[in-house]
């Protein structure tokens, strides 16, 4: 009888653990789409040493210096073959260094290929934190990403260098800063810097389609998102070109307009929900100016009401 009891109890321990496991089906849906459509990246030459390369996840920069090639981001693994197609007609240098402005698979994916070759992969400590588990992704804003769990990363897929809030690299006759600003897009943001060229790679802190996805669920703020982007344009010349984490090329007024539209929305969201307004009251009150649809901008504001119930 005992044998017996203890059999029903570690099956229903084993159907417990198993029904507790992460469902990945957003995520492999999204592999499996790409796999299928995405067939080679847009690239787009700055100057004689950066490239941009788009489609198929976040825009990768491209810094090519005497001898060596440094990447910053790698979208995702299933699309190696389709980068290295890309990245060999710019050039055959080697890759040193991959570098990832933050956790989201569209931009680090791509570790799962490159850490297994034995390339070293820099982030920030919380961007590997996060990559160390099976993580949630905030669905509050886009449909797309509700539900989506983001697997895990294997050890030979980690950042094998990080820092806390600014690190230096030497690349031939460049200087490369990295700089995390706090909670913004996430709380493991790394925004690159290359001073002598002028060109700042920011990940999804700062992106041209619209409002911005936050992910309040690993440490992203709209609140910090807002300050990161007024931080982002003290770094900024007239000068400066800026690769975003998705769109086209930007420049520091691109970055103003896009902050601007930002506190507006957060400034008068805080506002209306302290007065009571409904949340289409709130919408009808915010000066549209990122041609985005309503549904996203009501998302919004709920998203911000969700951020102030946690502070």
């Amino acid at each position: 009888m005992k044998n017996i009891k203890l059999t029903i109890l570690l099956a229903l321990f084993h159907l417990a653990s198993y029904s507790q496991k992460p469902n990945f089906s957003v995520y492999n849906n999204q592999i499996n789409l790409l796999k299928q459509e995405v067939k080679y990246f847009k690239i787009e030459k700055i100057n004689n040493k950066f490239y941009m390369l788009l489609g198929g996840g976040g825009n990768v920069g491209v810094f090519i210096s005497d001898e060596e090639v440094i990447l910053i981001d790698n979208k995702y693994e299933i699309l190696e073959d389709v980068l290295m197609a890309s990245l060999r007609e710019i050039t055959d240098k080697p890759i040193k260094y991959i570098i990832n402005t933050h956790f989201h698979h569209d931009h680090s994916d791509g570790n799962r290929a490159f850490g297994k070759q034995g390339i070293p992969i820099i982030s920030h400590q919380n961007a590997k934190k996060r990559m160390m588990e099976d993580i949630e992704l905030y669905g509050g804003i886009y449909s797309s990403i509700k539900d989506f769990i983001q697997p895990k990363y294997d050890r030979t897929s980690l950042p094998v260098f990080t820092y806390e809030s600014k690190m230096s690299i030497s690349q031939g006759n460049e200087e490369i800063e990295l700089y995390n600003f706090g909670k913004a897009h996430t709380d493991g943001d790394s925004v690159v810097v290359f001073k002598n060229n002028n060109i700042i790679h920011t990940g999804d802190a700062f992106v041209r389609y619209g409002y911005p996805y936050v992910d309040l669920n690993n440490g992203g703020s709209i609140k910090g998102l807002i300050d990161f982007l007024g931080t982002l344009e003290l770094l900024c010349d007239d000068n400066t070109i800026i690769i975003p984490g998705h769109g086209g090329l930007s420049k520091k007024e691109d970055v103003t307009k896009l902050k601007n539209a930002l506190d507006d929305l957060y400034t008068k969201s805080v506002i209306g929900l302290k007065n009571g307004l409904s949340y289409s009251e709130i919408s009808d009150s915010i000066e549209e100016t990122l041609n985005e649809n309503l549904t996203v901008k009501l998302n919004y504001i709920k998203t911000i009401e969700l951020e102030l119930s946690r502070d």
